[in-house]
């Protein structure tokens, strides 16, 4: 490999990183994996329970990072014009919208189905639901309606539920520790 084309497959790796926006999408997958954890369900072996932390840690990087490029490929104009935002890839033109929305779809659906495959329905659904609510329900609501902070809040509190619902396997599931983390 020549010099200029692992600067330019190091450029491309850190435009993904920007995309999925991996500091934050860190964050809300650790929320995740904490409810996960927490949840009381004696189902798992230790090993075991290693094993359906990294496969959660996984699928929820994967739908995290899948509705962060949702919203950069649906905010491409307006973060543009942010100096904030100016420099993410989309914005910025180094990545093109098809290639964020392929990439988007590809690692939604990865995810969902990672939810689905390991864990249960339930968890896969919530985590469905969560990254349509976020990529396009509050993304175009933002530039509409101050309502939108309210809407966003869902999508934000999602995965303690979804964490605490995957704990679950395909067991009957306990409730009430899921609302309780969703409210808090």
């Amino acid at each position: 490999m020549t010099g200029s084309t692992s600067y330019s497959l190091a450029s491309k790796v850190k435009d993904y990183f920007q995309l999925i926006k991996f500091t934050l999408s860190f964050m809300v997958v650790f929320s995740t994996v904490v409810s996960f954890l927490i949840a009381p369900n004696e189902l798992f072996y230790v090993r075991e329970k290693i094993i359906s932390v990294l496969l959660l840690f996984v699928a929820g990087m994967l739908i995290t990072g899948s509705a962060n490029a949702i919203n950069q490929v649906l905010e491409k104009t307006s973060d543009s014009l942010m100096k904030r935002t100016a420099q993410r890839p989309v914005a910025s033109g180094r990545m093109s919208v098809t290639e964020a929305g392929i990439f988007a779809f590809i690692t939604g659906a990865a995810g969902v189905f990672m939810m689905w495959n390991y864990f249960n329905t339930t968890s896969a659904m919530v985590s469905l639901f969560s990254l349509f609510l976020y990529g396009f329900i509050y993304t175009p609501l933002k530039k509409v309606n101050s309502i939108s902070v309210l809407v966003g809040a869902i999508p934000g509190a999602l995965p303690c539920l979804i964490g605490w619902v995957a704990a679950y396997g395909n067991e009957t599931i306990s409730w009430t520790g899921a609302w309780v983390l969703f409210g808090i």
